[in-house]
């Protein structure tokens, strides 16, 4: 199936490389949701503006992550705690599982379709998009917002991400 690009974004901004990654609540430690969050809200923002979606939308838009790596600086921080013998903050418990920065992207914008998370095997854009093909396909889902993205293994150095919204095309 042939998905046509409706809108798309990247972090960093063409226009601005040195933006600094946007807050978001309750991710601490690491960049890696924020990068997320990043992409996405602004792929979505240039075509739909403030979140939520239309109504008759966000049951219909899946979201698809696909990540060189998890985060690795949260799993990181949690293994140098077991090692020390140190309780685990709960919140990186939390924070350590790539769906819940997707979660997030979701409650926001309302996108209330199938989500899935997977490690890119391959180009990233072109493993997230079969992803999004398939649900598409399925009748799952009439649009996707495909993040693509390659982790940083600081805070300083975020990494890239790109975000893509896909619907089904005929050309």
């Amino acid at each position: 199936m042939e998905l046509i690009v409706q809108n798309r974004a990247q972090w960093p901004p063409p226009d601005d490389p040195s933006a600094r990654l946007p807050e978001v609540p309750r991710f601490e430690t690491s960049a890696f949701a924020p990068l997320l969050v990043a992409v996405g809200e602004r792929c979505l923002a240039d075509r739909y503006g403030a979140p939520p979606l239309p109504p008759e939308l966000g049951p219909r838009t899946a979201l698809v992550l696909a990540a060189t790596r998890g985060d690795t600086v949260t799993q990181t921080a949690i293994d140098d705690a077991v090692a020390e013998g140190r309780q685990v903050p709960k919140p990186l418990l939390f924070q350590n599982v790539p769906s819940t920065a997707l979660g997030h992207l979701s409650a926001v914008w309302g996108l209330t379709g199938p989500l899935v998370s997977t490690l890119a095997v391959g180009g990233l854009p072109a493993a997230a998009s079969a992803t999004a093909a398939r649900l598409v396909a399925a009748g799952d889902a009439d649009q996707v917002l495909v993040i693509a993205a390659d982790p940083g293994d600081s805070p300083a150095a975020p990494g890239t991400a790109w975000a893509y919204l896909l619907t089904a095309g005929t050309s």
